[in-house]
């Protein structure tokens, strides 16, 4: 959009400096007053300069704060912190409902087997969770590591969240947390 923007200012201002060039006596240019047109100008021209900068600053840098992904022939969308851990489950985590979450990093954690997982509920309350991980093989992710730099993905034991919101979830082991939404 600031793209768009920018180019439709530097439009204008090519249009302004034609209508100066080739019609400086016109009614149009006559209404302006002494020095107004070249600080019009020069506010047209900062202000083009700067939508079109932002626009492609934003298009480059820009991360999507989801990834869809193809695991096993199915289609996941994984939600978190895309280039640092995320996760996707069989649905939506919602509050009271058995959840089937999967961890996807990009860092190798080498987690197996029964590893401890700190919740934070919005209310400030706090719970345990032994959750048994099982890392899933490396044919599964090696298109993944290619495509999208996906180093693991972790299957955990189901776990049912008490509370809706954003839960944040912190892995002991591999000293990582992220933020797992939680519908009511």
């Amino acid at each position: 959009m600031y793209i768009i923007l920018g180019i439709g200012i530097i439009a204008v201002i090519i249009v302004l400096v034609l209508i100066a060039k080739f019609a400086a006596f016109s009614e149009f240019m006559s209404g302006f007053k002494k020095g107004t047109f070249e600080k019009l100008m020069i506010g047209l021209s900062v202000a083009g300069v700067v939508s079109l900068a932002y626009g492609i600053y934003y298009e480059v840098t820009y991360q999507p704060p989801y990834l869809d992904i193809q695991v096993n022939g199915n289609e996941h969308t994984v939600f978190g912190e895309i280039g640092d851990v995320g996760y996707y489950g069989d649905g939506l985590v919602t509050k009271d409902k058995e959840a089937n979450l999967h961890l996807v990093t990009w860092e190798d954690w080498n987690l197996e087997g029964n590893t401890v997982v700190e919740l934070t509920y919005p209310s400030g309350a706090t719970e345990t969770w032994e959750a048994n991980i099982t890392e899933l093989n490396d044919q599964v992710i090696n298109g993944l590591a290619e495509a999208h730099d996906v180093q693991s993905i972790y299957e955990l034991s189901p776990y049912t969240f008490t509370e809706s919101g954003n839960v944040e979830v912190r892995i002991q082991e591999a000293e990582a947390s992220f933020i797992i939404e939680v519908k009511e």
